[in-house]
């Protein structure tokens, strides 16, 4: 044994071997994007962090009098502001969530500091980095979709999620408080 590991290398036969075994290391990294992800009822949605303003514990919704649109429900404050609460859900026409997933409700402020809306999001795990190769087109069916908010649809660590759009995010919010 000492004889066959004391015995001198072949340089070159150390450096076939290394190419052989050893992919070769891209030294520029890909582009990529930051991702809040954050779970409605049964679907997980990717939200461009830029388009994120807070990220807070549910509060308390109050309801306008007369005031009866699908997708509004009320006001809230939030840092001090009073903000519109869209119900995302009812907004996209989603089945409500499985009583089995494990609710950790938080408020999710977008828009930004002069227009923000907020919804309520059954699960958010954080902000993920997103490599732009990683997003993968729409479905025909969703592509045609009335309302679609989505602009692809990306894998994440939680299961496929749909990149929301933001601009068209913040149309449907505005045609619901209307």
């Amino acid at each position: 044994m000492s004889r066959l590991l004391g015995r001198p290398t072949n340089p070159m036969t150390v450096a076939q071997s290394t190419k052989a075994i050893a992919p070769a290391r891209s030294l520029r990294r890909e582009a990529q994007f930051n991702v809040l992800i954050v779970r409605c009822a049964n679907e997980w949605f990717a939200l461009p962090a830029a388009s994120v303003v807070h990220v807070s514990r549910v509060t308390k919704v109050h309801a306008l009098p007369h005031r009866t649109s699908v997708g509004f429900r009320g006001l809230t404050a939030l840092s001090g502001a009073v903000v519109p609460v869209i119900d995302l859900i009812a907004l996209l026409g989603l089945r409500l969530g499985d009583e089995s997933l494990a609710r950790n409700a938080r408020m999710v402020t977008v828009g930004d500091a002069h227009a923000p809306f907020a919804f309520e999001a059954d699960d958010v795990p954080g902000v993920y980095a997103i490599a732009h190769s990683a997003l993968q087109s729409l479905p025909l069916t969703v592509e045609s979709a009335p309302k679609r908010i989505s602009s692809g649809l990306l894998m994440t660590p939680h299961g496929t999620a749909s990149l929301i759009d933001p601009e068209r995010l913040f149309a449907e919010f505005r045609s619901a408080l209307a």
